[in-house]
């Protein structure tokens, strides 16, 4: 049997195995959660003219300078609308945030900052500076730049770059089709009462829902019994998606036949064990083009081994600019008990303890504690023995 493989090992085969998903073209309303395929320029300078970032009176900057004073207001320009009338001195125009700056003027007073002694005429409060209250034509990107590169991952902040510039189609990495299996006589599904003997199959539906919360496709194959044939035919499967996902049924038992099914199909097993906590009989392979994770049978981990290996894997395969998870250094709240022989990934939730962010441990008693992950905002680090102390930074992988 071999050895468990440190976890970077286990990025390594799989940011080297993950391969390249084909580029597709989907509706702007359907790339959230995709992963830009190329660079995204900008069609027009932005914004399209000197924009007006206050409801107020466009003015010259220098006719407030003896503040308080009365300017003739000889236009209304609401947003949406193009000033027809050129600014002299002495004058205002009367505009509304977003509306374009009208000529000759160089900054807005805010409407607050006046009053109207008579109709027809506005009285200002304060000196204003050249270009305040105004976003100056192409401040935020020139026609041609590029404004969002490829590898990037959509949310929505991009999702509204993508509609200022125009791209109501959007090249993405096509998403990784999922497939989701779950094995052994011992399960049920949620809706049938379980036997003595039994539990209710919790994995799949937690996978499925790890999936969704990342906008991935995923289906559900049902639990493969306990039974060679059936559960060959159910991996078979599972295999024609880009990624197969099993749980349970991968260990050395004699009702495991998920290995046997992975064999006999052809699976290139790359690890089957990583020296992790929890998670540690993780198998991770590929046939032809689609990956194959084979995730251990307990609840936490299957959650864990998702977060930290099957999302990189789906990341890598779309080109994403920073596949791995991400990770933060930070103090944590109280001390915790000496670590094991592995490196140990605990459940955690953020606090505010004093104006600063800290970690805090939450009650876990082992990979089969599901609900220790109920209001979890991540996990954070203990490497082999480490005693963890009040105070002491610890490496957090934020959910």
């Amino acid at each position: 049997m071999s050895a468990p493989i440190p976890i970077e090992q286990a990025f390594a085969h799989i940011l080297n195995n993950a391969g390249s998903a084909p580029v597709v073209r989907v509706p702007l309303t359907e790339a959230l959660g995709c992963v830009l395929a190329e660079d995204i320029n900008a069609d027009r300078d932005i914004p399209p003219f000197n924009r007006c970032t206050v409801d107020g009176y466009a003015v010259f900057s220098s006719d407030t300078r003896s503040a308080p004073d009365v300017l003739e207001v000889i236009e209304d320009v609401p947003a949406g609308k193009t000033p027809t009338r050129v600014l002299s001195p002495g004058q205002a125009v009367r505009v509304m945030t977003g509306a374009p700056l009208p000529a000759g003027a160089d900054a807005v007073i805010m409407q607050e900052r006046t009053d109207i002694p008579k109709p027809g005429f506005v009285r200002f409060h304060m000196t204003m500076k050249s270009g305040q209250n105004v976003a100056p034509r192409g401040q935020d990107a020139r026609i041609a730049t590029t404004v969002l590169t490829a590898g990037t991952l959509i949310g929505p902040a991009e999702i509204g770059v993508l509609a200022v510039v125009g791209r109501n189609h959007v090249p993405v990495r096509q998403q990784a089709r999922v497939a989701i299996l779950g094995t052994g006589d011992e399960l049920v599904e949620p809706d049938k009462i379980p036997e003595p003997s039994q539990i209710r199959n919790s994995n799949s539906y937690q996978l499925l829902a790890q999936c969704a919360s990342h906008h991935i496709p995923a289906r559900y194959l049902g639990i493969a019994p306990d039974r060679e044939e059936e559960t060959r035919a159910l991996v078979d499967a599972g295999l024609q998606s880009d990624v197969f996902i099993s749980t349970g049924g991968v260990s050395v038992g004699e009702r495991d036949f998920v290995g046997t099914a992975f064999k006999d199909l052809g699976v290139e097993v790359l690890f089957n064990k990583v020296a992790i906590k929890p998670g540690k009989p993780t198998i991770f392979g590929k046939c032809g083009s689609t990956l194959v994770f084979g995730l251990p049978g307990n609840p936490v981990a299957a959650f864990v081994c998702f977060h930290f290996f099957v999302l990189t894997a789906i990341r890598q395969r779309a080109g994403a600019q920073n596949p791995l998870p991400r990770w933060l250094l930070l103090p944590l709240s109280n001390g915790i008990k000496d670590g094991g022989d592995r490196t140990t990934f605990l459940p955690a939730k953020l606090i505010i303890k004093n104006n600063a962010t800290f970690v805090l441990p939450l009650e876990w008693h082992g990979s089969g504690h599901l609900s220790a992950l109920v209001g979890a905002d991540g996990l954070f680090v203990q490497k082999p023995e480490e005693k963890l102390n009040e105070g002491d930074n610890v490496t957090y992988y934020p959910f």
